[in-house]
């Protein structure tokens, strides 16, 4: 169940009809604006006005503005994330979409990845988001849009002001911030206030002046008190709203608007003394005014957050009889009561239109608590535990948590969190899990092993590593007591916990590469399960298929995925599905059936957009990434960008780190094929840049990645940098077995560098090493892979009819299915195969195409030039650079070595490439060898 957001959160008070108008400091607001200032700051203590002015100000606004009144709940990043989207979207719909759901995901985006989405959608809004509904707005005062974050104070937490200051720091020009709050923010206010983007209202500001005091005492209350008691009230109150209030409701109550000035004088002076106490006597004249069933409700709902009718009947004890009759009330509703007390200004504010949700001034509520615990000390554990009965009932069991967790009542919390423990985590919320937990005593969550092995899952999930084993041996010692002791109920099944326990460590197994022990925990755990209990069945089914792809039973993987699927569907576990059918259509890849797997990723795709209700889950990030590949592959240049574009997108949303850098491996790839050098290296880096250094995927890992940045460093003619990574690594990568098909990617890549290095044998025995697997596992993809290199290796070595037979058998699975990339890719030197093949009229429609496709080539010559033939014959200097370049020295080794300038060698290297007909280094010497000008070894 996702999280429910509280919409009167978002509610931006009315302006209420008996306030004082402060025309001088809305002013000062609308200044803020048309000064294009990034940030309102109105910073005082409590009760000083600042929500009423900014209600005041808003109502009468003219930009659109969203408002969030934040509460201590709000402390936890993706919940504030969460409210701060739903805000905007409140003016401006378009903004947000998607986004919201990525919050509920396994792994949450990070927070500079989601805030750049929204920013962006801010960005490209029109410039007034209300213009329809506003068609006459020229004369509006600066920014089109305004977020207000009120009652900032209550929020603590790093991250937020980490994600605000990232926010202030890229804020779109047509949006602005507020904060009020009671205490100055950790943000970047020194900053911002000297480069002029601050506005900045404080207790000084906020102060009523005199004239503003008479006006509130004399015309909004009522009372008729004279300048000079108005001046002492207002001097000794210092212009503090709150007190002055507080004052009047106490003058009021007792009756001395109809008294002499003298009476009124006295009270001012009693008022005005030192007393530090002053403000509890305020309030104890304000409570012990009122009717007792007044003072009694007041007390007893001091300990909610937000009002309602049948909430405050529920803590009151209204809905219980046997309470009721100890209960002495003459009110007829609590509704009744609520509306008395916003009438009478007793510190109470809507919350709504329909005046069904209430909240106290905070001020207000401190000090009905202080008098709670001062009059009734053993009152508040029932009245917390009433109001966590009462959300528990209405189920909202996050907030009964929170109330049970106020009075320390960790057994009722710890039950509560049983309820919804699995929902959170098929939900994708395993760090609210972690947060709920970290308030429980590991006594508590020893005792229920229903609670330990879903924090257990939570630990893995949030990569929370070295608590996983603790809980998981608290949950075993429990299960293996003796004598038994029961557990507690609904939660006691011991099958279903140990099923959970063991599916657990499956998955650990898999990661730390046991591929043995992770196929018996998980068969082990399913045998736990019932034919029901399709959530888990899920996760294992895809768990098996995956391990099976690692082994290269595809056949066995295929099922495995299937009935994930099935599961997955039948049980609504959204992510597990589409990850399931993306790891099918991945196995589809690796058959060579490219159709086949593009459908299959559509399908995903599909089903992720309609499980989003229209809007694309973030899990269909796995989906479109793999379409991607598979589409690049079949050279459809165009849709593989704008599937990496969503792919990517989504996946940052979710934080599937893994397919975010599949995704930008792939987009360097096609940063390659259009000629874009820089931003493939910039794709690459960003690879990189997510890669663990310490993956248990070696796959995932940076020393793995390596063989993609040499891979691309070959293929822009840095043939130094190539080699010194195949140098580092072909001991660890010549061997005849590879556990891992995964991990076959460096010895394509050490493949590639000895063809390019001359040392086209070394190149045969290692492909010769890869074939045999690869073709009795239905690898079909790899297969076409390996035969291609092998033809370019042999023609590397010179026997180019021997090169003819792995290349026509490469030809011929490739055709098809329209493999096109893993052909071209290879530039210069697989299109001199290709010329040749063409005129052996070896797949001649195939090879047509695939010429082609290749960049700035001439047609296939009617005769092949001889030896040393150019256009243009290469000076004597030109063949020095060359061949030292061919012997992998970059150039700045080059220009060492011939003692002439770096730029000198890159005006050589140009010369050379334009004689040659090439773009880099490799079809430089690949070029030179096949016209006799480089010898082949």
């Amino acid at each position: 169940m996702p999280e429910t957001l509280l919409q009167t959160k978002l509610y931006v008070p009315p302006q209420r009809p008996n306030v004082v108008s402060r025309p001088r400091l809305v002013e000062r607001l609308n200044q803020g604006l048309r000064s294009g200032h990034k940030l309102t700051l109105i910073s005082a203590a409590a009760g000083f006005g600042k929500t009423t002015l900014l209600s005041e100000w808003v109502n009468q606004s003219e930009s659109a503005v969203a408002w969030i009144s934040l509460d201590e709940s709000d402390n936890d990043p993706s919940r504030f994330l969460a409210y701060l989207v739903s805000a905007i979207r409140t003016i401006e719909p378009s903004i947000g979409k998607g986004v919201l759901a990525a919050l509920q995901s396994p792994q949450p985006p990070a927070t500079e990845a989601f805030l750049t989405t929204v920013i962006n959608q801010i960005s490209e809004t029109p410039d007034d988001p209300l213009e329809k509904a506003r068609p006459t707005q020229s004369s509006r005062p600066g920014n089109n849009m305004v977020l207000v974050l009120d009652d900032y104070h209550l929020i603590t937490a790093q991250p937020i002001h980490d994600a605000l200051t990232f926010l202030l720091d890229h804020l779109p020009g047509n949006m602005h911030l507020v904060i009020a709050t009671r205490s100055d923010p950790p943000l970047p206010l020194a900053r911002l206030r000297g480069r002029g983007l601050l506005t900045e209202l404080r207790e000084s500001d906020l102060r009523f002046s005199q004239d503003e005091a008479a006006q509130f005492i004399n015309k909004v209350i009522g009372l008729e008190v004279s300048a000079d008691d108005l001046s002492a009230l207002n001097a000794r109150t210092e212009g503090w709203i709150a007190g002055l209030q507080m004052a009047a409701v106490s003058l009021q109550s007792r009756g001395h608007a109809d008294d002499s000035t003298d009476t009124i004088s006295d009270f001012v002076a009693a008022f005005t003394g030192s007393n530090r106490f002053i403000l509890d006597y305020l309030v104890e004249e304000v409570l012990q005014s009122q009717p007792e069933n007044i003072q009694t409700f007041l007390l007893h709902t001091a300990v909610l957050d937000r009002l309602t009718a049948p909430l405050c009947d529920g803590v009151l004890g209204h809905s219980d009889e046997t309470v009721q009759e100890n209960v002495e009330t003459s009110i007829a509703t609590a509704q009744d009561t609520l509306e008395h007390l916003e009438r009478a200004n007793l510190f109470i504010i809507p919350l709504d239109d329909e005046r069904r949700w209430y909240r106290y001034h905070h001020l207000f509520a401190d000090l009905l608590r202080n008098q709670l615990n001062k009059k009734h000390p053993g009152l508040r554990r029932t009245l917390h535990r009433r109001a966590s009965q009462w959300f528990e009932q209405e189920g909202l069991i996050p907030e009964a948590i929170q109330h049970a967790i106020v009075i320390e009542d960790y057994d009722r919390v710890a039950g509560l969190l049983e309820s919804i423990v699995s929902s959170l985590l098929n939900e994708g919320r395993p760090a609210t899990l972690m947060n709920l937990m970290a308030r429980l005593p590991n006594e508590t969550i020893a005792a229920r092993p229903w609670l330990g092995v879903h924090a257990a899952w939570g630990a893995f999930l949030t990569w929370q590593l070295a608590s996983i084993e603790p809980y998981l041996q608290a949950v075993e010692a429990r299960l293996s007591e003796t004598p038994a002791v029961p557990l507690p109920e609904p939660f006691a099944d011991v099958n279903r916990i140990r099923g959970r326990m063991d599916s657990l460590r499956a998955f650990m197994a898999q990661g730390q590469g046991n591929l043995e022990g992770a196929t018996a925990l998980s068969r082990k755990a399913l045998n736990y399960l019932d034919e029901a209990d399709l959530q888990l069945r899920c996760v294992l089914e895809m768990n098996l298929g995956g391990i099976c792809v690692i082994r290269g039973d595809l056949v066995a993987a295929r099922q495995h995925l299937e009935k994930s699927i099935t599961a997955g569907e039948k049980a609504k576990n959204f992510y597990a599905t589409l990850s399931s059918i993306s790891q099918l259509a991945d196995l589809e890849g690796i058959q060579g059936r490219l159709h086949q797997a593009v459908k299959t990723y559509r399908r995903a795709i599909q089903l992720g957009t309609d499980w989003g209700g229209g809007k694309a889950l973030p899990g269909t990030s796995l989906p479109h990434v793999g379409l991607a590949r598979a589409l690049y592959e079949m050279n459809d240049l165009d849709g593989t960008a704008r599937h990496l574009e969503r792919g990517i997108h989504l996946g940052k949303l979710c934080g599937e780190q893994e397919n975010v850098l599949q995704g930008y491996l792939t987009l360097a790839r096609l940063r390659l094929a259009q000629g874009k050098a820089d931003a493939a290296a910039e794709a690459l880096e960003q690879a990189v840049a997510l890669a663990p250094q310490d993956s248990t995927l070696p796959f995932l890992s940076a020393g793995h990645l390596a063989s993609w940045q040499a891979r691309f460093s070959l293929a822009q003619g840095d043939l130094a940098a190539a080699s010194r990574w195949a140098d580092s690594q072909e001991s660890r990568l010549n061997i005849p077995d590879f556990p891992d098909f995964r991990l076959e990617r460096p010895s394509f890549t050490l493949v590639r560098v000895r063809i390019a290095q001359g040392r086209a044998e070394e190149a045969m025995r290692l492909l010769d090493q890869l074939l045999p697997a690869a073709e009795a596992e239905g690898r079909v993809g790899r297969v076409i892979e390996i035969q291609m290199l092998r033809a370019l290796a042999l023609h590397a070595g010179g026997d180019v009819a021997q090169a003819m037979i792995p290349l026509e058998q490469a030809l011929s699975l490739a055709e098809p299915e329209g493999y096109v990339r893993i052909f071209v890719d290879e530039g210069l030197p697989m299109a001199q195969l290709l010329y040749e093949a063409a005129r052996r009229d070896i797949t001649p429609e195939q090879t047509s195409r695939l010429l082609a496709v290749f960049p700035a080539l001439e047609p296939a010559p009617t005769s092949p030039k001889r030896p040393g033939e150019l256009v243009e014959p290469l000076t004597e200097r030109e063949l020095e650079v060359l061949s030292l370049i061919a012997e992998g020295l970059s150039n700045q080794e080059v220009s060492q070595r011939l003692f002439i300038s770096l730029a000198t060698v890159k005006w050589h290297t140009s010369n050379i490439y334009g004689k040659l007909g090439v773009k880099n280094r490799t079809q430089a010497i690949a070029q030179a060898r096949a016209l006799g000008i480089l010898p082949t070894s």
